[in-house]
């Protein structure tokens, strides 16, 4: 499997040289880009290409880039989120504007694989939540160029399981449009091994991450109750070649952080990885 690591670890950093020099250090070849401002500037085509030269002078290929979820990093706790599934217009096609622009730095980039949420609430989400979700792909699909592909994430929600995923992926070609699979998602909702079994070869993008089946955590593997032993022999199983990204979270922050520094962090990831992929990537 093609290893990846989410710029989600850094939300709340530039990605200069300090970040970027992390990734061959400890083992990552490519990066999915966390398209929040001012993290990612995708509205900014200057600085997010400087950005992603950065990487490119560390040997990193940018592989996949996770559309916006807030219009700033900053005051993410403030503002409206982005909702593909809105079922009010305007801020619905503000969602799909903002990551129309995303997808299309990263086509101009090269291409690669843009993450979207379907962003269902737990209940009442069909059938106007689901057609609205629906209209907003039909619009990426059309203003985005062929070179880039769309993975529709599973979330930790009822409404959000590989099932309704792969209702929304089936109905669209295997080179557009494919399924991300959060293994963490899938343990707090699912079944991993079901999900992974269910999704077979519209899979082309994972996220992975652990926690204990109850919050979203974004630890590391090894630290939570993913059945790792299980999960990756099912990846190889459905013949799912990568990108297997890590998606982590900055416990380097707050009054009592838990790692020192990103150094602690990739290093307790890198020996995770050696251990759960059995030094087989």
């Amino acid at each position: 499997m093609e290893l990846s690591l989410s710029t989600h670890l850094f939300t709340f950093h530039p990605l200069d040289e300090s970040i970027a020099s992390l990734f061959p250090r400890f083992g990552f070849p490519q990066a999915e880009l966390w398209a929040m401002p001012p993290h990612f500037p995708y509205d900014d085509p200057h600085e997010a290409d400087r950005i992603a030269d950065r990487l490119a002078s560390n040997g990193v290929r940018i592989a996949s880039l996770h559309s916006p979820l807030y219009p700033d990093v900053r005051t993410y706790r403030e503002d409206r989120w982005f909702s593909l599934s809105s079922e009010e217009e305007e801020h619905r096609q503000a969602s799909v504007g903002a990551t129309a622009r995303a997808a299309g730095w990263l086509s101009r980039r090269g291409g690669g694989t843009v993450v979207l949420h379907t962003t269902f609430p737990t209940e009442n989400w069909y059938p106007r939540r689901w057609a609205a979700f629906l209209s907003s792909l039909n619009e990426l699909l059309a203003l985005v160029p062929e070179n880039v592909r769309f993975a529709v994430e599973n979330t930790p929600l009822a409404s959000g399981r590989a099932e309704t995923v792969l209702d929304i992926v089936h109905r669209y070609p295997p080179g557009r449009v494919g399924v991300c699979l959060d293994l963490g998602h899938a343990h707090i909702q699912e079944n991993v091994l079901n999900a992974i079994r269910a999704c077979g070869d519209r899979l082309i993008h994972v996220h992975a991450s652990d926690n204990h089946a109850s919050r979203d955590d974004h630890f590391v593997p090894g630290r939570g109750s993913v059945p790792w032993n299980l999960a990756i022999p099912a990846l190889r199983e459905v013949g799912f070649k990568g990108p297997f990204t890590l998606e982590l979270r900055d416990y380097t922050r707050g009054d009592n952080p838990q790692y020192g520094s990103f150094d602690e962090v990739l290093a307790e990831c890198r020996d995770a990885l050696a251990r759960i992929l059995g030094g087989n990537t």
